[in-house]
C-alpha cells in the first residue's frame, strides 16, 4: 500500500512517501503531485525512508516533481533512501540529477 503526506517547515515542504511507488500507485501519486505540490514556492525535501519498493513508473514521477520544481528554480532532494531503492537511482544516474543524502 502505498502512503504520501506533506509536512511545512520553515522554507521548505517535506514530502513523505512509504509503501511501494509502482504502476498501481502512479495515479494516485500523480493526483497527490498535482492537488498538494502545484504552485508552491519552496523547496522540497523527499523523505523516502518508508518507502519499500520503486519502478520504472516511480521514477518517472521523481522525474515528474524534479522538472516542476526545475521550471520555478526551486530545488529538490531526497532523502533515507533504502539500498534497494538508492541502487536504483544509481544504476539509471538519476544521482547525477538529484541531490541524495
Amino acid at each position: 500500500m502505498f502512503k504520501a503526506n506533506i509536512d511545512k517547515k520553515d522554507d521548505y515542504l517535506i514530502l513523505n512517501l512509504a509503501g511501494d511507488l509502482d504502476v498501481y500507485s502512479e495515479e494516485e501519486f500523480r493526483d497527490f503531485i498535482e492537488d498538494e505540490l502545484k504552485d508552491k514556492n519552496l523547496d522540497l525535501v523527499i523523505d523516502i525512508k518508508d518507502l519499500d519498493y520503486l519502478d520504472s513508473t516511480g521514477l518517472g514521477m521523481f522525474m515528474k516533481i524534479y522538472k516542476m520544481y526545475e521550471e520555478n528554480g526551486q530545488k529538490v532532494k531526497i532523502i533515507n533512501p533504502k539500498e534497494n531503492i538508492l541502487k536504483l537511482f544509481k544504476i539509471t544516474d538519476l544521482t547525477d540529477i538529484f541531490e541524495m543524502v
